[in-house]
């Protein structure tokens, strides 16, 4: 499927998404469509790997040592543990990100922007992933987050040269990207899921 800036809202008919392994992409929960603006404390973003595979950066307890204890830090979002979830990690611990009906049990609605860049690049895009794995680091609501890491990945791979324009947010990156690539985007607005497809995912936007 090749991304062309077309948009799509929730309550449109279901969508899939085949990713190739020329596309990535950024999901921006809590957006309910492209001119959506959602309230700083009301998003998250989650990346899309070339072949259809959903990862993230976020937060968990308890705090690194020298820090505050682990339910301040889990409450206050600061000075927490990096951890970087994929598909199986979402299923078990925030399924209503990787599955339809979960999505709509929990009303969350979810704006998914793919963005072609080129095999070449979309595999760097991966690297940088796989290289977080390994070391997360810390996680702070403010200044590192999952939007930032987000970010990190796009800067990464050279899709963009610099950080998010204002606030470190999920919707500000999207803003960013859709500018940026300009005719190399599509946007899907609705309840998002995951559904395996050969060795890699169709993206399901209902």
């Amino acid at each position: 499927m090749r991304a062309t800036g077309r948009e799509t809202g929730a309550g449109d008919a279901v969508s899939t998404i085949a990713f190739t392994d020329s596309m990535v992409g950024l999901v921006v929960r809590g957006k309910t469509g492209p001119a959506h603006e959602p309230g700083v404390m009301q998003q998250h973003a989650d990346c899309i790997l070339p072949g259809g595979a959903p990862i993230g950066f976020f937060g968990t307890g308890p705090a690194r040592s020298g820090g505050s204890s682990s339910a301040s830090s889990m409450s206050s979002g600061m000075n927490m543990r990096g951890i970087v979830y994929g598909y199986l990690e979402m299923q078990s611990w925030r399924p209503w990100y990787v599955n339809v009906a979960d999505a709509k049990a929990a009303g969350v609605v979810s704006t998914v922007l793919t963005v072609n860049v080129g095999a070449a690049v979309a595999l760097k895009f991966a690297d940088y992933w796989s290289r977080l794995i390994g070391k997360p680091g810390g996680f702070n609501l403010l200044g590192n987050n999952c939007s930032t890491h987000a970010s990190d990945a796009f800067i990464y791979a050279g899709i963009l040269k610099g950080g998010i324009p204002g606030l470190d947010t999920p919707n500000n990156l999207y803003r960013q990207l859709v500018g940026v690539m300009a005719g190399a985007t599509a946007s899907y607005s609705g309840y998002v899921g995951f559904s395996p497809h050969g060795p890699g995912y169709d993206v399901l936007v209902e």
